[in-house]
This record gives C-alpha cells, structure tokens and sequence, in this order.
C-alpha cells in the first residue's frame, strides 16, 4: 500500500511541514532505530514518520511538544500569529492513526526543559527533527543537544531553516554543508566524519 493511500485520512493542517513525505523518504532510507522531533501539534509529519517507522518494521519515534505554546509566543511578540493551534478538544498528535501509535512515546513540555534529558536517557539518535519554537535561541539550542548524541552518519532535519540564520550558523560551527530542500523550508544537516 503506498504512503499516501495509508495516510490518506491524515488530512492536512495549519502549521504542518509542506511536504512531509520528504521525511517518510528520509526514515526508510537511514533506516533509524532512535527518531526524536520536537514540534508535534496536529501531528501530520509524526504520522509519516512512523508509517515510515512501520513499513522498516524497526525504529521508535519520541516527540516533545508544548501544546499551544505559539499563542505565548505571539503575546510576547516573539512571533506573529499563531499557526499551530489545536482545535478545541483535540490533544497533540490528534491525527495519527492508532494503528502507528505503538512505536510513538510523546512528552508534553518545552524543549529547553524537556530535550536534554531525553536525550540523555536514550543515549544516542539516528535522527533529530526540529519543528518547535522556532527562534534563534531555541533552534540553535536543539540543534547543539542533538548533535551530541547523533550518531555518526545521522541526521539533523529542520523545519522553516528561513526563519532566521540558526540553522546555516550551526552547519558552519559544526563544519557541515547544509542541505537546503527548496520549496519545503526543510534542511537538513549529516553527521559524518570528516
């Protein structure tokens, strides 16, 4: 059964990466054991990777989001309006079908709270998906904690990489050349040895 046939009641919603089947891509190429994403809301890219997680019959995918927290944000002018609201009566990652739930471990906090200790506790990734707040501070902040426990060759992705210099700063501190998917505001950065 192709991806978009299976996932097709997934629907799309407000604030989503444009073209998540770029991350089902991804997942069955590296093949991870260990996925972390922080940024769920509807949970639209989550249901792809764990379709993607499914059909290599292997990997786990943990995800941390801070439901609503865009609407902080906005109050403090930290960005425009909010785009990733729930619906009323909708809990995080309200979209992914029950049946890929079993490989999906969500925590429900701030990333400068609650990444590090995940990390710590899974030791190492094969893939870190950044789709939080998406400030300077917060983006560089989760690109640094993750890559200290990918591991070699993994990958670090990130969503709306325009949103400011965070993401080709951090590929420059870290001596890498980003990728830079035109059209999806997805980036992406590889963890090999020089």
């Amino acid at each position: 059964m192709s991806t978009s046939l299976s996932l097709k009641s997934v629907g799309h919603y407000i604030g989503e990466i444009s073209s998540p089947e770029i991350l089902y891509i991804i997942v069955r190429k590296i093949q991870p054991s260990t996925v972390v994403e922080t940024g769920v809301a509807a949970g639209v890219s989550s249901a792809f990777i764990l379709k993607a997680i499914n059909d290599n019959g292997k990997g786990e995918l943990y995800s941390i989001d801070m439901p609503n927290y865009e609407v902080e944000l906005a109050k403090r002018g930290v960005m425009g309006q909010p785009v990733a609201i729930l619906p009323n009566g909708r809990q995080v990652g309200f979209v992914i079908p029950d049946w890929l739930k079993q490989r999906w471990y969500l925590t429900i906090g701030k990333s400068k709270d609650v990444l590090e200790p995940l990390l710590s506790k899974l030791d190492s990734i094969d893939i870190f998906l950044h789709d939080s707040e998406h400030t300077y501070e917060n983006m560089y902040f989760e690109y640094s904690a993750a890559w200290q426990f990918l591991r070699k060759d993994g990958i670090l992705i990130s969503h709306d990489i325009t949103s400011n210099k965070a993401f080709f700063d951090f590929a420059h501190k870290v001596n890498r050349k980003p990728i830079h998917m035109f059209g999806s505001g997805i980036g992406a950065v590889r963890k090999t040895e020089l």
